[in-house]
């Protein structure tokens, strides 16, 4: 993982830390951990989910599971950890690599989120003309793949817009699916770059013209013979070619 990831886990475990050692968990530490809990989910953050969890797990096992009796402050703290308990464990199970999706590389699901993962924003009318289905079939795969976390869908309008999750391109590098993506980008590139042999394009306009037309004048003198030149005509002498 990055160096982000690596920071992730470490503050989780500062965190859950602190709380373990804590009289009372506060709200300001349940709502820290949830948002480490979001973050690590979105960036597909493994070893900061595991780390919340372990964690979590250690804190029940001692503050709560075999305490003899506890009030109802401590009641409150007990449900809360166990539901962090549940969302980090469905969190897990949805990362890329348990996704299971097993998307088919022509398949509408997989050319979906290609599709969103080169441009950002579609609508469901565009990803339709895009993949040559109707609006319909576009509804049912985004549902499909909005429940496995790999897009998520905002309004814009009276139209939705489509976008790809940080998980979903994960998923999507890991599948092999963006790789025509790259190769395109390459040929773009090539197709711009000068070939060999070839000078630079000529230039447009009234420079052109003018630089065309030295080049031709410089030819015209190149190919006559020698002497063959016409003189120039200096200014004329007074009284010459007057009757």
């Amino acid at each position: 993982m990055p160096q982000l990831g690596h920071d992730r886990r470490s503050e989780v475990r500062r965190l859950i830390d602190a709380m373990e050692h804590a009289k009372t968990i506060s709200d300001g530490q349940f709502s820290a951990l949830g948002m480490l809990i979001t973050d690590a989910s979105l960036c597909a953050d493994e070893p900061a989910l595991v780390e919340v969890q372990d964690g979590l797990q250690w804190l029940h096992r001692t503050h709560y599971l075999d305490a003899p009796a506890l009030d109802g402050d401590q009641r409150e703290q007990r449900g809360r950890v166990l539901g962090l308990i549940d969302t980090v464990h469905w969190a897990l199970r949805r990362l890329p690599s348990g996704l299971q999706l097993s998307l088919h590389p022509e398949g509408h699901a997989a050319r979906f989120l290609v599709a969103v993962a080169r441009r950002q924003g579609l609508s469901n009318q565009q990803l339709a003309a895009e993949l040559g289905t109707d609006e319909t079939e576009i509804s049912r795969v985004g549902r499909k793949l909005l429940s496995a976390g790999v897009v998520w869908r905002r309004k814009e309008w009276r139209h939705n817009a489509w976008d790809i999750t940080p998980r979903g391109l994960q998923y999507a590098e890991n599948a092999g699916l963006l790789k025509d993506r790259d190769k395109d980008r390459e040929e773009a590139v090539a197709a711009s770059a000068p070939r060999p042999g070839e000078g630079r394009p000529e230039p447009s306009g009234r420079r052109g013209l003018d630089q065309a037309a030295d080049r031709a004048d410089r030819s015209d003198r190149a190919e006559r013979p020698a002497g063959s030149e016409r003189p120039r005509r200096g200014p004329e002498e007074p009284g010459r070619g007057q009757g």
